[in-house]
């Protein structure tokens, strides 16, 4: 039987980032509101609803393959005698399949909400675009907050699923942890607004397919490379702290280049409509 503490600083930490991100949405409301134009909160919950949509399916879909794999080993799983003997058949399972299934998740979640993303933006007025992109963001930080409590918790019995782990990885992983609960409104209110501002001004040019194109690329890389980094470090495949610490700074540095660069070109482009 796996028995899960959670320490009081681990729940307070939780609380800070839940706090932290609520508020980050609002700051960042404010400042386009402000310094950019005025939106409608019809806008808002356009992209709400379609941000929705898109994540009830991808989920959907995003679990098909390792169902599969599942489904295919159910006997070996029904025989286990143990929760530890299942964990542990079940991530020998995945292994062999942690590039292709982090590729997969990253690419349905690319072509979910980017689809989404079309449609919302799609023959609206071109200033709507930030505010939707703004809708989607939101929910973008809702699932942040939903990963950040299974994150704090998997921290929790991290080394009791990965014995195999070196001294030090668990503590460069938390670390990676606050530093991503500290850019992730920064890279969702940049990546989503960018992103549909992009993708109404290639509508608007008649290069949908191309715009269409480029958006789910960049977000398949995003989630992507996540996902891969957490199969791989959860799977045993990468152990070597220095190994991990260049990953993890690659990744940080590509999203934050990714979503600052989608922004501005994004807005001056939208710009160029009016």
């Amino acid at each position: 039987m796996v028995t899960l503490a959670v320490s009081t600083s681990t729940l307070l930490t939780t609380l800070i980032t839940t706090i932290y991100w609520v508020v980050s949405s609002v700051v960042f409301y404010i400042a386009f509101n402000r310094t950019l134009w005025r939106g409608r909160r019809g806008w808002v919950f356009i992209g709400v609803g379609y941000m929705l949509l898109a994540i009830v399916i991808q989920s959907m879909l995003q679990s098909i393959p390792a169902m599969l794999i599942v489904i295919k080993a159910l006997p070996s799983i029904l025989s286990a005698r143990s929760i530890s003997e299942t964990n542990a058949l079940m991530l020998n399972l995945l292994k062999p399949y942690a590039l292709w299934l982090s590729l997969y998740a990253g690419f349905m979640a690319g072509l979910c909400q980017e689809v989404a993303r079309y449609f919302a933006v799609k023959d609206r007025e071109q200033a709507s675009a930030l505010y939707v992109g703004y809708g989607f963001a939101l929910i973008d930080i809702a699932v942040g907050i939903l990963n950040s409590l299974v994150g704090v918790l998997a921290y929790s019995y991290i080394e009791s699923l990965t014995p195999f782990a070196p001294h030090g990885l668990p503590d460069i992983l938390l670390y990676a942890q606050y530093v991503g609960i500290a850019i992730q409104p920064i890279i969702s209110f940049l990546f989503h607004p960018g992103a549909s501002m992009f993708l109404r001004y290639m509508q608007a040019i008649r290069h949908r397919l191309t715009g269409l194109t480029i958006n789910i690329a960049a977000h398949t890389y995003i989630d992507s490379f996540l996902l891969y980094l957490n199969n791989a470090l959860l799977l045993g495949l990468i152990t070597n702290i220095s190994i991990v610490t260049a990953l993890l700074a690659i990744y940080f540095t590509t999203i934050i280049t990714t979503a600052i660069v989608l922004f501005l070109m994004g807005l001056n482009r939208i710009r160029l409509l009016h």
